[in-house]
């Protein structure tokens, strides 16, 4: 695809535990197109972090590995096979991400200002600019993400600034200088509900006007389906569900997405949900089939035994289930061709 951004292909990611390794992330595909809003909702621990963090090559390279075979190519180029060189460009340029944690982004010692303007001079882009000019665009930086006063918060510390203004500093810190992609992992966890409103509109609204791709991270259905265009449902290191965010909502097929629609309070009522039975799998030891197969309440023998590939039910909605498939298929043991998305 000639329009495409980034594309994750057969991605597994390892950490090397204490009692083996744990395979965290289990040969996903995903793609983002130029200009795209992606979601990837899954509950906590199920990789959806670890996954992101590998786009950037953050992850410690003495505890996490990555088995052969998986890519990640940005812009045609694979992030896994850049020199150091190639990395600082792809970070300084290319790939931007907002922390779930603004306090442990932001450097405690140094001012606000400090750190923004660390961030233009090494940037690349912005090489033939004077120190005046460059405070300028820190201080419409701010401003962008509706700061007041921007002066005085230039001049602050973290600890000087409540939890949402350190969040919006960090939004700010990610689209100061221009960037293909934009990387939001879960930026209002810690926000009370209506900061968490106006911090989402705000950053749906600057994304949308400086042209960037998005990938919300998010465990909330309610986040991706007022956000984003296309969505990837995660369940323990594989994508389960793929499709435009509409057809999710109108036609959720995998039971783990369904089990999450479930969990949604309703406002008519109706009771309370019993939530999705049993945990998460144990990734030292996981599943040898599906990974969702011993919470699944629609499981079959095939389920234990093979992994399922992505199925196309419809246009563009794609499903990990050997259910969806067999209900359009004669085939009830999954025997048919997978996609890759």
């Amino acid at each position: 695809m000639g329009n495409q951004l980034l594309k994750l292909e057969n991605l597994s990611i390892w950490y090397n535990t204490y009692r083996g390794y744990a395979e965290v992330v289990d040969r996903i595909n995903m793609r983002v197109t130029h200009g795209e809003k992606v979601g990837l909702v899954g509950e906590s621990g199920c990789g959806k972090t670890t996954t992101m963090k590998t786009i950037l090559r953050v992850l410690d390279p003495d505890s996490a590995y990555i088995p052969e075979g998986g890519r990640i190519l940005f812009k045609g180029q694979d992030v896994l096979s850049m020199d150091k060189g190639q990395l600082q460009r792809l970070r300084r340029k290319g790939v931007s991400m907002i922390s779930q944690s603004p306090m442990s982004a932001l450097n405690p010692v140094l001012t606000i200002g400090t750190q923004l303007l660390d961030i233009i001079k090494y940037s690349g882009c912005y090489e033939n600019a004077g120190k005046k000019e460059m405070v300028e665009i820190a201080k419409e930086a701010i401003t962008s993400v509706m700061l007041s006063d921007p002066e005085r918060i230039m001049n602050s510390y973290p600890h000087q600034l409540s939890g949402g203004m350190r969040q919006r500093i960090c939004i700010a810190s990610s689209l100061v200088t221009p960037k293909d992609l934009l990387i939001a992992d879960e930026p209002c966890t810690a926000l009370d509900v209506t900061i968490q409103d106006q911090i989402h509109r705000m950053l749906n609204e600057l994304v949308e006007e400086k042209g960037c791709s998005l990938i919300m991270i998010t465990h909330s259905l309610g986040v991706a389906r007022e956000l984003v265009d296309r969505i990837y449902i995660m369940y323990g290191g594989t994508i389960v569900e793929n499709c435009y965010t509409k057809d999710l909502f109108e036609n959720p097929s995998h039971p783990y997405t369904k089990g999450l629609m479930d969990c949604v309070p309703r406002l008519y009522g109706g009771g309370l949900s019993a939530g999705i039975y049993g945990y998460i799998p144990d990734y030292v030891q996981p599943p040898k089939g599906c990974r969702f197969c011993p919470r699944c309440a629609e499981a079959m023998d095939i389920c234990r035994e093979q992994k399922p590939p992505l199925y196309e039910i419809e246009d563009g909605h794609y499903v990990a289930c050997f259910r969806r498939y067999a209900g359009k298929h004669s085939d009830t043991k999954g025997g048919g061709a997978g996609h890759e998305q």
